[in-house]
């Protein structure tokens, strides 16, 4: 190994009895193709990682909350319309003194809300928008039974059937609108769970991206000790300058870092709503919860300013290709230099 670099670092400085026309056109080939290959291999690896993160910032996270939203409040609002509808079909002779009528209808309306939120986070394909097509269909009808078995309170027979038909449409296994939800949940929950996985191109991307810039540094090093002892200059500025840039990769490397962080943080606060509305996790069921946890999520990604950090990605091609221009305008220059010299006066011989 030490003899390749030895080699490698021979062939940079030009120590290895090449002219040099030669090796400035043949480190003018090197170098233009490691910038290339640095700048795409370190696009790729911080761009796939930052689509992550704001996939599950602004689609994935968000639809598994309004799920799981919906699933809460429809729950909340059944119980609350069968404790209303009861007390109706009890107490025929009595006023209706609770307010649980007014509850049912606002409970309904944010759930139908947050199924219309989820669908619009853009999270969901083609056969979970169908879905959910079919599950508003179903709590379309499941309010129809309700509103049947409220308007015939006076007769306890049909309001009972008419209530437990509602309740089978809600509660039912597979066929139920809960159950439904919870599918739809569980489907984005494992999307959110592909997007936080690292994935095959970083993990590729990144040692191609940190092998091909630490080789672009060496030969930008070995090119100002062949400038300096071939053509008496002490220091290329512009050369000097893009090696100075290419300190910007470990800056990416953190940003990296820091958005896979936001999307573990972000996945373990959405996890607590796995499964949605499950009896043996009450305290999931409180509306109270899953605001707080979509207030955790919005924390997790201002900490780790995700936002930030994605929006440098649109710079990474600019500056690969400011490299590679300052590159081939300092080389072309001195090949142009060595190769038709001037008089002292300035005029080319």
């Amino acid at each position: 190994m030490s003899r390749a670099l030895r080699h490698f670092w021979s062939s940079a400085t030009g120590d290895n009895g090449i002219s040099t026309v030669d090796y400035l056109r043949r480190q003018l080939l090197w170098l233009l193709a490691l910038t290339a290959i640095g700048g795409a291999a370190l696009f790729g690896a911080y761009d796939v990682v930052h689509r992550d993160t704001a996939a599950i910032r602004d689609r994935t996270g968000p639809a598994v909350v309004e799920l799981a939203r919906a699933h809460t409040l429809l729950r909340q609002a059944h119980a609350t319309a069968e404790e209303h509808i009861v007390y109706l079909t009890k107490n025929r002779d009595r006023p209706d003194i609770l307010s649980l009528g007014e509850e049912y209808g606002s409970l309904l309306t944010e759930a139908r809300q947050s199924l219309d939120r989820a669908q619009r986070t853009g999270a969901l394909d083609r056969g979970d928008r169908q879905t959910l097509r079919i599950v508003s269909g179903l709590v379309d009808g499941y309010a129809n039974r309700i509103d049947g078995a409220w308007k015939q309170y006076g007769k306890p027979e049909l309001s009972r059937a008419n209530l437990s038909y509602a309740k089978t449409m809600m509660y039912a296994e597979k066929s139920g609108v809960l159950d439904r939800i919870t599918k739809l949940q569980k489907r984005q929950s494992a999307a959110l769970d592909r997007h936080e996985d690292w994935g095959t191109a970083p993990l590729l991307a990144w040692p191609a991206a940190i092998t091909a810039c630490l080789l672009l540094g060496v030969r930008l090093v070995g090119t100002q000790v062949f400038l300096r002892r071939r053509f008496r200059l002490r220091l290329s500025i512009p050369l000097a300058a893009v090696t100075l840039l290419l300190a910007a990769v470990p800056v990416l490397a953190f940003g990296t870092w820091q958005a896979h962080a936001c999307q573990a943080a972000v996945q373990d606060v959405v996890g607590l709503l796995e499964p949605a509305g499950k009896a043996a996790a009450p305290a999931l069921s409180r509306q109270d919860t899953i605001d707080e946890v979509e207030a955790r999520m919005a924390e997790a990604v201002r900490e780790r300013d995700a936002g930030t950090w994605a929006r440098v990605t649109a710079f990474i091609p600019p500056a690969g290709l400011l490299i590679g221009g300052v590159i081939a305008w300092t080389l072309q220059s001195h090949l142009a230099e060595y190769a038709v010299p001037r008089t002292r006066g300035g005029v080319r011989r």
